[in-house]
């Protein structure tokens, strides 16, 4: 099932559509956390869940984000590169 056509999961999903543990989620949402207001928009998270692309999109940059340097060299959020981006990883995550 592709998971696109969802914009919101929990997440547990997320842990499991990433291939990820579910603790690495929670880091990571906290990373979203941060973003909110420089990155990301108010609704990257929604009570419990989290959007596809803004973590998709976090997934792929968190490194670069947490490094001040680095962080300049970042494309600016884009839904459609986000989603191309999980479009890829659901792809290795289900050829496991």
């Amino acid at each position: 099932m592709a998971v696109a056509n969802k914009k919101y999961r929990n997440k547990a999903d997320v842990a499991r559509i990433f291939g990820v543990s579910t603790p690495t989620v929670y880091r990571r949402v906290e990373g979203i956390k941060k973003e909110i207001g420089k990155r990301y928009n108010q609704y990257a998270l929604l009570e419990n869940l989290v959007s596809l692309a803004v973590y998709a999109d976090y997934e792929k940059y968190h490194k670069r984000l947490a490094n001040k340097n680095l962080r300049k060299i970042v494309p600016p959020f884009d839904m459609d590169e986000a989603m191309k981006y999980l479009e890829e990883v659901e792809g290795r995550v289900s050829s496991r």
